[in-house]
């Protein structure tokens, strides 16, 4: 995982995922404010910061060498 100012981009083969719903996000994030997070409204809304998020497999990668 790379963190270059507000923008998180994951490893190849992997994605972002937060870490309290496990709800998955992709290649790269920019981090910000969520207003809402699992459907619940955040009041205040929710300032991110990279420790919300990991990295995990990428459901859909397929290893072209491994083929």
């Amino acid at each position: 995982m790379t963190i270059e100012g507000n923008h998180i981009i994951a490893a190849e083969g992997k994605v972002l995922r937060r870490i309290g719903t496990e709800e998955l996000f992709g290649k790269d994030i920019y981090l910000g404010y969520s207003h809402y997070i699992n459907g619940v409204v955040q009041d205040p809304p929710h300032l991110d910061i990279s420790a919300d998020f990991e990295e995990v497999d990428d459901p859909d990668y397929e290893d072209v060498d491994e083929q």
